[in-house]
């Protein structure tokens, strides 16, 4: 796995010349009313929620230009990664851009909720779509990313991962804390809480909820469009979506599979008790549950 550095709770890769400084700008970035955020922990279906808030907003339209450069993704601004077009070098340049975008504004964000940019008062109430899969999927379809991903050094074992993921030492950080920082705020009629198995399930009610949550009109016939060009074998197809531009990119590429309770070909018995102990410790009485089971 890619060593990583944390500041303010957020685990990002070392040596990028990422600061302290950079990663504690984001709280203050002056988001707007119209602004939407989509928000989750890695591997838990932004992307799929990305494309679709596109599509919405835009009346079932498919844009040519990568999904990325459409939605950017907020932490891109620090992360000097190649395929991110907009990242910047100081404090004052991230304000700068984050103010740049043009509107509808869409951003993609990994950020706790703590950390995610707000409105600049208490009037101004942006818009959060928080999207949570299943933690113990998450954690598989995120180990297979970091394999697949051309910058990795060495390949950690399963095991190797496991332990890290636990530990939230890979960006996103802990992942019961993650989902947690969000559903604090599930009474926040300004936030929208999505699971990954339920889209599966039905993915047009997830198009529904979206379309009246952003407060656009999708007809009956545009909602089956939309579901039909975000399936995930149009997504996994599209190269504006399945992020091929990431250059030297391995393996069954960034969208994988898209099932559920794929978890059980890699957990092993000891591991299973164990997430499942950290589970009820920290989400027993929250009334948050997930579907681990296909």
């Amino acid at each position: 796995m890619a060593e990583m550095v944390t500041f303010h709770g957020i685990p990002l890769p070392r040596g990028m010349d990422i600061t302290e400084g950079k990663v504690a700008v984001f709280p203050r970035l002056p988001a707007k009313e119209d602004d939407i955020f989509i928000a989750s922990y890695p591997r838990s279906g932004s992307t799929w929620t990305q494309e679709i808030v596109w599509q919405i907003i835009h009346d079932g339209k498919i844009d040519d230009r990568r999904l990325d450069t459409r939605v950017p993704f907020i932490e891109g601004l620090i992360i000097p990664f190649k395929s991110f077009p907009y990242t910047v070098k100081d404090v004052e340049s991230v304000e700068i851009k984050f103010a740049s975008f043009p509107v509808p504004r869409i951003f993609k964000t990994h950020l706790t909720y703590e950390m995610v940019p707000k409105g600049h008062d208490d009037v101004t109430k942006p818009r959060y779509i928080y999207v949570m899969r299943n933690g113990k999927d998450a954690f598989v379809s995120y180990y297979h990313q970091h394999l697949n991903m051309p910058y990795l050094q060495e390949i950690p074992s399963w095991d190797e991962a496991f332990g890290i993921f636990m530990k939230g030492e890979a960006q996103g950080g802990v992942w019961f804390d993650h989902v947690l920082s969000w559903w604090k705020h599930r009474d926040d009629p300004n936030i929208l809480f999505l699971k990954y198995e339920d889209r599966i399930k039905n993915p047009g009610d997830a198009v529904d909820k979206i379309a009246k949550f952003i407060g656009k009109e999708v007809s009956p016939e545009l909602r089956d469009l939309i579901v039909q060009q975000t399936s995930f074998n149009a997504m996994k197809s599209s190269d504006h979506t399945n992020f091929t531009w990431f250059k030297g990119i391995k393996g069954d590429g960034y969208i994988r599979k898209g099932q559920v309770g794929e978890w059980k070909n890699y957990f092993t018995e000891e591991q299973n008790q164990l997430f499942d102990k950290v589970f009820k410790e920290k989400l027993e009485g929250t009334g948050l549950s997930f579907e681990f089971e296909g």
